[in-house]
């Protein structure tokens, strides 16, 4: 994983791991199996995304790293950012989800791939540059996004994307998300 450019950030995630986790190599591992059973359940239904609201974002999350870190669910008081990206202030998370939910929930249906790819990229983005969690957003994302493409008739085979392209795709829609639009495009179906 990844880590942030905030400098208690390791030692943030090892003091409120539920496990008593003393290393990163042993956290990451842990929370890489904790996530994966997690998001099997989702899979096979047992637990299912089916509102798209700022509420099931956070129990979505929470759901998914419950066995791992005691803030699951809970908007981050911190800043961050990831290399040159600096994503949303701790202070502004919950005005600006309410402002992208918002325009989540009054989405009208699209007329087509492009249309669904271009949509999917822009909620993807304005999702990343949200970050609202300490850790897990990526994840959280992409499976909330899998399940809000299902309800507008479209499948996203996020399993299929190409890793370096899809990091790539992510770093520039930052500015332009014609690259993200692009993969989109190529992995979702009818």
């Amino acid at each position: 994983m990844e880590k942030y450019n905030f400098g208690a950030d390791v030692s943030y995630l090892l003091n409120h791991n539920k496990l008593g986790i003393q290393t990163m190599e042993q956290l990451e591992r842990a929370e890489a199996y904790a996530f994966m059973i997690r998001a099997l359940e989702i899979e096979n239904g047992l637990y299912k995304v089916s509102h798209f609201t700022k509420r099931s974002f956070m129990d979505l999350h929470r759901y998914l790293f419950q066995d791992i870190y005691t803030f699951a669910g809970q908007f981050r008081r911190v800043q961050l950012s990831k290399g040159t990206t600096r994503f949303c202030q701790f202070q502004y998370i919950d005005q600006m989800a309410d402002e992208i939910f918002k325009t989540i929930q009054a989405e009208e249906d699209w007329q087509d791939i492009e249309m669904a790819a271009k949509r999917l990229a822009y909620f993807k983005t304005e999702l990343n540059m949200l970050h609202p969690f300490r850790e897990g957003n990526g994840r959280a994302t992409r499976i909330f996004i899998h399940a809000y493409a299902r309800t507008k008739g479209y499948e996203w085979d996020y399993a299929s994307l190409e890793k370096d392209e899809y990091m790539q795709a992510m770093i520039e829609s930052v500015v332009d998300t014609t690259l993200l639009e692009h993969i989109f495009y190529k992995t979702l179906s009818i």
